[in-house]
């Protein structure tokens, strides 16, 4: 292993998460991890009609994060017997990079080869802090700005890291998901694939882009005061917007 510094590492070889219920028997920052069935995940399904204000609430606060008024408008709705849109599970999942990635695998969103790990990656890569105290994220392409890079993120090694692999010839997007939707045509297909799965109605979605698929990286917030004109249109189509 090439090291850099007293802290930092390289290793190769990234996770290559497997097909829903296979077995897997990749090593996670060094650890191996044994074979075992994958669980299989019963995911809610949407409501038929999303403007049914009885049955149904579509939080459109649009951060939904942990102890956020969007968590707790959720969190009110769930527990006033309503079908909440997301639910407060739903809202600590989609935000989690790790747990994010493998609910939409399991879903059926293809999602990069991707590590856990505090010091071991093989550039290039998409790094994702596993901290409560960080949300950016770094791409890191060679090894020379790897251990700066690394070190912000983990807070100076302390917390580990998603690594997610970058293939050759991708670009780096994100999708603007609102109840399902996108104004950029050729998401229409993932964004409504990407609300089925994490049932989040307002949500940026980090895309990996290659020429053979658009691979799911993560979900940070889309705040209802950033909507543009026609992702309003959007919610006035669907009966869910109130000025």
């Amino acid at each position: 292993m090439a090291r850099m510094g007293a802290n930092m590492g390289v290793a190769n070889g990234v996770v290559s998460p497997s097909e829903p219920g296979s077995a897997n028997d990749k090593s996670v920052g060094g650890e191996e991890v044994s074979q075992r069935p994958r669980p299989k995940v019963a995911a809610r399904s949407l409501p038929a009609n999303l403007d049914d204000p009885e049955r149904v609430f579509v939080n459109l606060h649009g951060d939904y994060s942990y102890l956020t008024e969007g968590y707790y408008l959720s969190l009110d709705a769930d527990g006033h017997g309503r079908d909440a849109l997301p639910t407060p599970m739903e809202a600590i999942e989609a935000y989690v990079v790790p747990l994010a990635l493998e609910k939409a695998r399991l879903g059926g969103l293809p999602v990069p080869d991707y590590s856990i790990s505090n010091d071991q990656f093989e550039p290039p890569v998409i790094a994702y802090p596993v901290n409560p105290f960080s949300t950016k994220c770094e791409v890191i392409q060679t090894l020379d700005e790897a251990e700066a890079k690394v070190r912000s993120l983990t807070l100076n090694f302390k917390y580990a890291f998603v690594c997610q692999a970058m293939p050759s010839d991708c670009r780096i997007d994100t999708c603007r998901c609102v109840i399902g939707k996108s104004m950029t045509r050729e998401y229409d297909a993932f964004a409504a694939k990407a609300f089925e799965v994490f049932r989040l109605p307002l949500m940026r979605i980090h895309v990996i882009v290659t020429p053979e698929s658009y691979l799911f990286s993560a979900i940070s917030p889309l705040e209802r005061d950033s909507l543009t004109l026609g992702e309003k249109a959007i919610l006035k189509d669907a009966g869910l917007w109130t000025p």
